[in-house]
């Protein structure tokens, strides 16, 4: 529970001033009560539970619970006591840290109950107006004129007493409540109370306030001394003020203020006290210098900056906008920027957007074909939105031009360009496979030649023959190769990607039963491999060609090529591993590229890594090594999810 004041009494002061005082624990446990509740209610001790001797008449309740406590703080409570016939307490509970103090009095209705109850006047605080009551018993003796002119006198008295106990407490409910800090101070200054606002702005407590002069408080180094000097002149004359000032904090920063001090006169007209409200400006400072600075950024931006009034008229342009425009700032002023500057080229949907966004109050973003005072035809990219005041009314309207004549001729240029390399792409496609198709022709009869002069002299060649007949066919095999490689290298990024759930497990799998794997060289799946979102014939390219190098070049006894996979949370990492000769660090960038291998292998094409490269580059994942010679390789693979 928040707590405004800390007040140190002992038992006997308190007692003193609230004789019918009730401290209840949160469990709603009588902690301690006044002596004059005590003395009515004798069954009424320290520990009993509270809502067994009393109900709430006002608010209505017959069980008192913690929750009907903390919804009713600091409000008019009429209690009823369960146990004393027809005795009522009237007054309010308040928070005490972990606690519920009632403080009141009782609700009695004549004299003859105040002598019922074996009440007098020392049962009663000083400031009880039912004090006037026992004031009578007293007085019993007096002539009736007298008692009359007393009790004139004292409900004059309790009246006045009423009034400015209720102004008082509206003043206290309102300061404390008010968002803006509010001190009090003696004519000298010194603070005698302060709300949480401004213990909030300050950074100080309340003990550390309390005495001071608020320039103690608040004095740093950024003050105004003109404006300080200002505020004291007025405040020891007596007169209220207003001025802006800066205050500081108990870290050493400040803030802005705007200070209002309003002094408090006794019925002599003298100075009692000083009212004052600091309200924080120091967002409102930070606009105002951000205006500023806008202003400064908007007049010396290299694009154009215009301002419109809520009827898209133009108020205001920076000089960028007169340069592109061509028109002065006063040709400008007062003109609808659509009917000055488009012409015959702007888009008629670009133009019915801009209106229909700026009649709708909508932010807008577009290109548009403008034209300058000279006639000269250029582009620009508009981007704006209305402006609004505190009641959601548009006040005006702001747009950036910028010039993008030189981006949409690049862009033109480009659109050509890419046109060309689209059509050289298909015609070098063309040619690929022209090429493919010519030099695969001579080879398949070379290569049936060659069976031919076998199968015709089978026995009378010589040995030596035999092996250049075996040399042409192993060269004619690996020239079908490499040709065939080129043709699936050319043509992986001019192909579009087929997208389906393909099981790598499954791919490698089949991979693994269909290749030729010699007998000393074992191959293995170490965890199963995940569905990726790809094309199937382009997985099993990569896979292949990497499974197959692994175990084509593996020069150990015993091979062994392990295929694994890790998964991070957007992507799969591959691995396939082997123990083989492993590759040199100079060579190990030059591998991925074409016609490059570092094989004595009469079968490698120097294709079959760069077309691994390709197709994951394609996917936009990543592929690397990390190999040692005479220990082995691995290649790792990123695939995005």
């Amino acid at each position: 529970m928040n707590k405004s004041h800390t007040f140190n009494f002992n038992s006997e002061n308190f007692n003193r001033i609230f004789p019918f005082y009730i401290l209840l624990n949160e469990h709603l446990e009588v902690e301690s009560l006044g002596n004059s509740i005590q003395k009515v209610d004798g069954t009424l001790k320290k520990g009993v539970y509270f809502p067994d001797y009393f109900s709430l008449v006002r608010p209505h309740s017959e069980n008192i619970s913690q929750e009907i406590l903390v919804d009713n703080l600091s409000q008019l409570v009429i209690l009823e006591s369960k146990k004393q016939s027809e005795f009522i307490l009237r007054g309010q509970f308040e928070p005490m840290e972990n606690n519920f103090l009632f403080v009141g009095s009782p609700w009695l209705m004549s004299v003859e109950e105040i002598k019922t109850r074996k009440l007098s006047i020392f049962d009663f605080a000083n400031h009880d107006p039912l004090l006037d009551l026992l004031q009578i018993l007293k007085t019993q003796e007096t002539t009736t004129q007298e008692l009359k002119e007393l009790l004139r006198v004292n409900n004059e008295q309790k009246n006045a007493l009423k009034t400015d106990r209720e102004e008082l407490n509206k003043l206290s409910v309102v300061a404390s409540a008010n968002e803006n800090a509010i001190v009090f101070t003696h004519p000298n200054a010194q603070i005698f109370w302060c709300n949480d606002a401004y213990l909030r702005l300050t950074g100080f407590s309340r003990e550390e306030i309390m005495g001071r002069t608020p320039i103690e408080v608040g004095l740093t180094e950024s003050t105004d001394r003109e404006a300080l000097q200002k505020m004291m002149d007025l405040f020891y004359t007596g007169e209220s003020f207003d001025v802006e000032i800066t205050h500081g904090r108990k870290d050493g920063s400040y803030f802005w203020t705007r200070t209002k001090g309003q002094p408090i006169y006794d019925d002599n007209g003298n100075v009692l006290q000083y009212f004052a409200m600091i309200e924080d400006m120091t967002e409102v400072k930070e606009k105002e210098e951000q205006l500023v600075l806008l202003s400064l950024i908007a007049e010396k931006n290299i694009n154009s900056v215009v301002i419109c009034d809520k009827e898209g008229q133009i108020e205001w342009v920076n000089s960028s906008f007169e340069q592109m425009s061509g028109y002065t700032k006063e040709e400008l002023i007062g003109q609808k920027p659509g009917i000055l500057l488009q012409g015959p080229d702007s888009h008629p949907e670009t133009v019915t957007y801009l209106s229909n966004q700026i009649k709708k109050g909508e932010p807008f973003n577009c290109e548009i074909v403008n034209y300058s005072k000279s006639n000269k035809k250029y582009w620009v990219k508009i981007q704006g939105q209305a402006l609004y005041n505190n009641w959601g009314e548009i006040v005006r309207f702001f747009a950036i031009e910028e010039d993008i004549t030189d981006k949409k001729l690049l862009e033109s240029q480009k659109e050509v360009l890419l046109k060309s390399l689209a059509k050289s792409n298909k015609e070098l496609e063309d040619y690929a496979q022209i090429v493919s198709h010519d030099l695969k022709s001579p080879l398949r009869s070379i290569n049936s030649l060659v069976a031919w002069i076998k199968e015709d002299n089978e026995g009378a060649l010589t040995e030596q023959t035999t092996q250049y007949l075996n040399m042409i066919e192993d060269k004619l095999e690996k020239m079908d190769h490499l040709i065939q490689g080129v043709l699936t290298y050319s043509k992986i990024d001019k192909t579009d990607i087929a997208k389906e759930n393909v099981n790598i497990h499954e791919v490698v799998s089949n991979i693994i039963s269909i290749i030729h794997i010699p007998q000393h060289t074992k191959v293995e799946i170490k965890n199963t491999l995940p569905v990726l979102k790809a094309d199937r014939f382009r997985i099993q390219q990569l896979f292949q060609n990497l499974i197959s190098n692994a175990v084509n070049y593996i020069d150990k006894e015993e091979g062994l090529v392990s295929i694994d996979v890790e998964e991070a949370k957007d992507c799969f990492i591959f691995s396939v591993r082997d123990n083989g000769p492993g590759i040199a660090e100079e060579n190990q960038e030059k591998i991925f590229k074409i016609f490059q291998s570092f094989s004595k292998s009469e079968k490698s094409t120097g294709l079959g890594l760069s077309i691994v490269k390709k197709i994951v580059d394609n996917y936009g994942g990543k592929i690397w090594i990390e190999s040692e010679l005479g220990s082995g390789t691995v290649f790792y693979i990123k695939l995005y999810k």
